[in-house]
């Protein structure tokens, strides 16, 4: 039996580390007085591979333990005072898959397995720090594709918003046929906003609102005998009813409906079993995502676009606070940030009218490039932009590039007093060379492709996740499929290549890879060591693909698992990785007040570090695709 003084010992050690600093001090305690302790030699072996796990597993007191295979002698993990190890096998029901030797004089606490998996059920955080990974020796089985028991290890691929969408199931309707003045008595009686316009099977077909009815028969324009079918909105946007309040939200936001309605099979073409109001979703919480959008819809103020935008900077840390979904919190700021674009090119235009400069009639869209471009600028980082016009007559040339230079010159303005500083490389609207015709685009993307040389293959992956944001979105998707009509294998695997380029970011030591001169001297570059490899890789295999309808990189990778069932175990590892460096980046941005990419590695805790390190086999894995695909080992 563990004395009083060796178990608060124990603890007071555990609780300094995760997952033990998750766990009460009580329950440790009782961890403790259960516990063993266990003095190696160096060079001594705790377990080997192959052997079946007894009910206990292992936490370093002092010295450090090599996870090794025996056969090669490579060694896997490198551990310290502090890390837990041999739980993997216990929690996959497996033999260890690997063997376990003490590098150097060691001390060991041996805990009960039996006891610790009622703390891994209890504590939610406990539990993620497993199922993420963390713990040393997981990846490896993750990397074998084998899967931790459904009791323990709940995906935490999955882990959404906790907000409960409340949707209305009892729906009012009525005919088309209905006369305004008995659809308005309905709406009174039953006291809502809205009716629901419905054939004889009960499928929607329109809806009416009471902005409808101030609008169209409260100002003369139609009688109130008037049918409900010349009045209605039609036709309607359905969805299936298993939505969740960030669907809903984003659904919201992106189409600027006030109500969804939901059938059998998410189309109009099935009855209707609900309907979510934006009321349903704006009571969820006081800083809603859609109330900011309005607002910036709503406000014809530039200078009201930094408050309305700072906003969303503590709606993006209540989110992140939370752990809601990173994929959501991406789609949310995403749409705030479309919104801020629109207002800031609505308010230009009025302003070059007011001066007298007339818009030509020559349509264009604007072009959001780079993080923005692939919906994952969450903080505000500086803009990346473009212009993309119909090709004018001869005779217009001129007059229609100096009026698109003049609204680039505008909205690049706004957007900086708005928070998001002008681009270093000068790659914004305002810049003649990126406010160009249709077809000098197409003649850019034609030399970029066709001589792919390392300068032009640098433009292609910076101009390449373009997504029109506002105006004419026709002439982004014919530039698009005419990029698409240029790729050839030379090109795809230079730019394949291109993405190959930044290896794992661990160094012999399995030591975190650090800037070694320049103003982040010692300093780890989350951008250019982890999501830029997955960004890449991923828009290279899209390209290949011709996948014209994604732009972020995890729906590029969840498209790529349709695509290539065969690596789907690999795409999936990708998003989760990326999910971890979206989130991790955004926390340290917030907290530092910068765009969060250069890291401090002596502020990061150990498990921090070690969320890190787990992730980095998806980036070689996914590198090892590519290779494979494009034969990069023979360019």
């Amino acid at each position: 039996m563990v004395s009083q003084s060796l178990k608060q010992r124990i603890t007071d050690f555990l609780i300094k580390y995760p997952p033990y600093s998750f766990i009460s001090e009580q329950e440790l305690l009782k961890l403790a007085s259960l516990s063993k302790i266990r003095v190696l030699n160096a060079k001594e072996f705790i377990f080997h591979e192959g052997e079946n796990p007894p009910d206990e597993f292992y936490v370093i007191n002092q010295g450090s333990v090599h996870l090794l295979l025996e056969d090669t002698g490579e060694i896997i993990e490198v551990l310290e005072e502090g890390d837990t190890f041999g739980i993997a096998a216990l929690l996959a029901n497996r033999l260890y898959i690997f063997s376990a030797q003490a590098y150097e004089d060691t001390i060991l606490y041996v805990l009960p397995f039996s006891i610790f998996k009622e703390y891994i059920q209890k504590y939610p955080r406990v539990l993620r720090y497993f199922s993420s990974g963390f713990a040393p020796g997981m990846q490896q089985f993750k990397k074998r594709n084998i899967s931790f028991q459904d009791i323990y290890m709940p995906s935490l691929a999955q882990h959404d918003e906790v907000l409960e969408l409340k949707i209305t199931k009892n729906v009012i309707t009525c005919s088309p046929d209905i006369q305004i003045k008995d659809l308005a008595k309905i709406m009174k009686e039953k006291n809502i906003g809205s009716i629901i316009i419905t054939d004889e099977n009960k499928r929607p077909i329109g809806i009416i609102t009471d902005s409808d009815l101030r609008k169209k028969v409260a100002t003369g324009d139609f009688p109130i005998t008037a049918k409900a079918k010349e009045i209605m909105s039609s036709p309607v946007y359905t969805l299936l009813p298993n939505i969740s309040a960030s669907e809903a939200i984003i659904h919201m936001m992106s189409k600027n409906i006030r109500h969804l309605i939901l059938t059998e099979d998410g189309t109009p073409n099935t009855p209707i079993v609900g309907i979510v109001s934006e009321h349903d979703v704006l009571v969820l919480h006081g800083n809603n995502p859609a109330v900011l959008v309005k607002e910036i819809q709503n406000t014809e103020d530039s200078r009201k676009l930094s408050l309305l935008r700072s906003r969303a900077d503590k709606l993006l840390k209540d989110y992140i606070d939370q752990e809601v979904s990173i994929q959501f919190v991406a789609n949310t700021i995403s749409e705030i940030n479309d919104a801020l674009i629109k207002k800031a090119i609505d308010i230009s235009i009025k302003r070059l009218e007011e001066e007298g400069i007339k818009k030509p009639e020559v349509s264009f869209a604007w072009l959001s490039l780079g993080s923005e471009g692939r919906k994952e600028q969450l903080l505000k980082t500086d803009q990346d932009n473009a212009i993309v016009y119909e090709d004018p007559p001869e005779n217009l040339q001129e007059e229609v590039r100096n009026y698109f230079l003049k609204l680039g010159n505008s909205v690049n303005k706004i957007l900086v007093e708005a928070g998001f500083s002008e681009c270093p490389a000068d790659i914004m609207a305002k810049n003649p060379k990126w406010c160009q015709p249709l077809q000098k685009w197409k003649e850019y993307f034609k030399t970029w492709m066709e001589i792919p040389d390392e300068k032009n293959v640098m433009q292609t992956t910076i101009f390449f996740d373009f997504r029109a944001v506002y105006g004419n979105k026709n002439l982004a998707e014919e530039l698009k499929k005419y990029i698409y009509q240029l790729k050839n294998p030379l090109f795809l695997g230079l730019l394949a290549k291109s993405a190959v380029s930044n290896p794992p970011p661990l160094n012999f030591f399995r030591n975190l890879i650090v800037e070694k001169s320049g103003e982040h001297k010692d300093e780890f570059d989350l951008k250019a060591r982890c999501t830029m490899p997955l960004i890449d890789a991923a828009r290279v295999l899209c390209l290949e693909h011709e996948a014209l309808d994604v732009h972020s990189t995890i729906e590029r990778y969840q498209k790529l698992m349709e695509l290539e069932p065969e690596n789907k175990q690999v795409y999936q590892s990708a998003i989760e990785s990326f999910s971890v460096y979206l989130r991790f980046r955004t926390m340290q941005g917030l907290k530092h007040g910068d765009s969060g990419r250069y890291i401090k590695l002596e502020e990061l805790t150990k498990l921090e570090k070690q969320l890190l390190k787990n992730t980095f086999s998806a980036i070689e894995e996914v590198q090892k695709i590519l290779k494979a695909q494009f034969k990069l080992d023979n360019l």
